[in-house]
């Protein structure tokens, strides 16, 4: 069964690689060979998450030596592993990853431009997504990071829209530089942990156990810089103010099954190398920077917020709600109570749901009336009843609804972060407020008034697009009425970090 979790980035590899032999104009068979191997790591992920036991620890665990050197640490061995694990932290971005993949897959369905290429690339970027959130080895988990670079850099600049190829450089400038960052923080990490053992291992549990036995034997300014360039690099991975630019484009320029995948798995890679580096590894350094760390938060939450309301794209507007909604993020981690890390947790996989679930509908209303601009889409709730009506619910999960996943999501990640930064956390709260407003002027102009010219005689949704719609909200539905379901698999993961940093 351990191997079971090394099918989740193999299999999109696999089917990206017979796509490769399958000809370029059969498109039939390439989408066919693209869902299934879609579908079989969706599947897998399912056939983890039932047999995971949800008593806390690192589970379905997988090692093989790949990379040893003598002698490359002082006197001592290099060891790079082939290192796989999922725990109550990992898995809920796992079946994140699986859900909004297979969703995704159906909204591209219909593509037609140079299909063979855009399904190899799509499958390289799943393989990129899965690895990542299953490796426990540093440089694995660099490798599939960097793995996810260049195909979005040719979804975006091949099947993006006219600044398609301005945006795809953009995108790959700004994510380059938060791969420098992480890449020096991570050999910064195996070079510091191996003075307790003289040797040099990235694998992230002796690394952890490494820092809490020879915390003090590593310079107080060191341990500072190392976390320092790692922040810097999540806050670009997510979009943080001030380096949040690439992430407003990206969306505006990508085809909605790609959004879906930005917005929901891609973004929340940043939040997980939080979670499980900063941290797991480095709670101390979190602690130090919380303050900082806190402020910062709730400049996004805000600031977010403030420019949602000004934007006439729906793309655009979800960005920056996207933005603020990870602010709330940053506040509840920097909090390090289990309240504030379960908040922030709650908030990365809601908002990855949500963003899925707005952008696939977004897409769906703007292939029928070749807008997204909130003015133009006036009275479309008269001709689309049912996709405003899910658009309805997908903005009011994203306000914080109570009875939806965002509204415990926030509940919870300002009790946490109350407790810490209580007059932040007030500060914070107004982000809510905005979103209300934001939220609903956007469905007031788009489903109500008068009928725009663009939305007269088209179709209301299609029979399949009921899948992708259903699923989504119905898992955003039950994450707030039954938090337990994803509680009871971070908990025992979150209060074991918080008991290391006596929490």
């Amino acid at each position: 069964m351990n191997g079971l979790l090394v099918a989740l980035p193999l299999l999109p590899l696999i089917g990206a690689i017979l796509l490769l032999f399958v000809p370029r104009n059969a498109n039939s068979q390439i989408k066919a060979v693209a869902l299934l191997a879609t579908l079989l790591p969706a599947l897998a992920a399912i056939v983890i998450a039932s047999g995971f036991q949800t008593t806390g620890g690192m589970q379905y665990l997988f090692s093989k030596n790949w990379i040893a050197v003598p002698f490359a640490y002082t006197d001592g061995p290099l060891r790079i592993g082939l290192d796989f694990g999922v725990d109550g932290l990992s898995l809920p971005f796992v079946l994140l990853t699986a859900i909004v993949s297979v969703l995704a897959m159906l909204a591209a369905w219909r593509t037609s431009l140079r299909t063979k290429e855009y399904f190899v690339w799509y499958l390289l970027l799943l393989t990129g997504l899965y690895g990542v959130f299953v490796s426990l080895d540093l440089f694995l988990f660099f490798l599939f990071l960097e793995l996810t670079l260049i195909p979005m850099y040719f979804l975006i600049s091949i099947w993006g829209a006219e600044k398609g190829r301005q945006t795809a450089v953009k995108f790959l400038v700004y994510r380059g530089l938060a791969s420098v960052g992480i890449l020096v923080s991570f050999i910064a990490l195996a070079y510091f942990a191996g003075y307790g053992s003289g040797s040099m291992s990235f694998n992230m549990s002796q690394i952890a156990a490494s820092f809490g036995h020879i915390a003090s034997q590593i310079p107080l300014e060191i341990k500072r810089w190392i976390f320092a360039v790692l922040l810097i690099a999540i806050l670009i991975e997510e979009a943080f103010f001030p380096f949040h630019t690439w992430m407003p484009d990206t969306h505006e320029q990508v085809t909605p099954a790609v959004s879906m995948i930005v917005g929901g798995v891609l973004m929340k890679v940043g939040a997980y190398i939080l979670f499980r580096i900063g941290v797991g590894i480095m709670p101390d350094m979190v602690a130090y920077f919380g303050k900082w760390m806190a402020v910062i938060g709730v400049i996004n939450i805000v600031y977010g917020a403030l420019v949602a309301m000004v934007q006439r794209d729906w793309r655009r507007l979800l960005a920056f709600s996207t933005i603020s909604h990870m602010g709330i993020m940053l506040l509840g981690t920097a909090s390090l109570t289990v309240a504030g890390l379960q908040g922030a947790v709650f908030m990365t996989i809601s908002s990855g749901l949500l963003s899925a679930l707005l952008f696939f509908l977004v897409g769906a209303i703007q292939e029928r009336t070749g807008t997204t601009f909130v003015d133009a889409m006036g009275g479309i709730s008269k001709q689309m009843p049912v996709l405003s009506g899910f658009l309805l619910a997908g903005a009011l999960g994203s306000l914080g609804l109570p009875g939806m996943s965002g509204f415990v999501s926030e509940l919870v990640s300002f009790i946490g972060s109350f407790q810490k930064f209580p007059v932040l956390s007030v500060v914070g709260t107004s982000g809510i407020i905005l979103a209300a407003v934001y939220m609903l002027w956007a469905m007031q102009k788009t489903t109500f008034g008068p009928t725009a010219l663009a939305a007269e005689g088209i179709q209301d949704a299609k029979a399949a697009e009921y899948i992708p719609m259903v699923l989504l909200l119905a898992t955003v539905v039950l994450i707030g009425v039954y938090p337990s379901i994803l509680g009871d698999l971070i908990n025992p993961a979150l209060t074991q970090l918080v008991a290391r940093i006596g929490g």
